[in-house]
C-alpha cells in the first residue's frame, strides 16, 4: 500500500499544493480539489489496486469510499461544497484477526 499510497499522495497533493494543502497527519492528507477531480481519484485508485470501491457515503455533496490494498485500507473522502479531497491509509487492525489478504 505504501508505494500506490506515496504515488497517489505525491501526484494529488503535489498538483494541490499550488492551492493549499490543510492541517494534516501522517496518514491523512487533506487538499483543495475540485469534487471531480476528487471522484476521479477515487476510481484511478481502484483501477490501479484493481479492487472495486466500497462507497461509504454516496450522496450529492460528500462521496467516502475505501479501497482494499495488500496491507490496509485507503480511504477517500470528497467534499463538493468545501472543494476538498482527503486521503487517509489505515492498516489493518492485526488485534481484531483481520487481514487485508486478496
Amino acid at each position: 500500500m505504501r508505494s500506490f499510497l506515496m504515488v497517489i499522495l505525491a501526484s494529488t497533493f503535489g498538483m494541490a499544493a499550488i492551492g493549499g494543502a490543510q492541517a494534516q497527519s501522517s496518514d491523512t492528507r487533506i487538499a483543495s480539489m475540485p469534487f471531480g477531480e476528487c471522484l476521479s481519484i477515487i476510481s484511478e485508485a481502484a483501477q490501479e489496486m484493481d479492487e472495486e470501491p466500497v462507497k461509504l457515503v454516496n450522496t450529492s455533496d460528500v462521496v467516502t469510499a475505501r479501497i482494499q490494498a495488500s496491507d490496509g485500507f485507503v480511504t477517500v473522502s470528497c467534499d463538493r461544497s468545501a472543494s476538498k479531497i482527503t486521503l487517509t491509509k489505515s492498516p489493518v487492525p492485526e488485534a481484531a484477526g483481520m487481514t487485508a489478504a486478496r
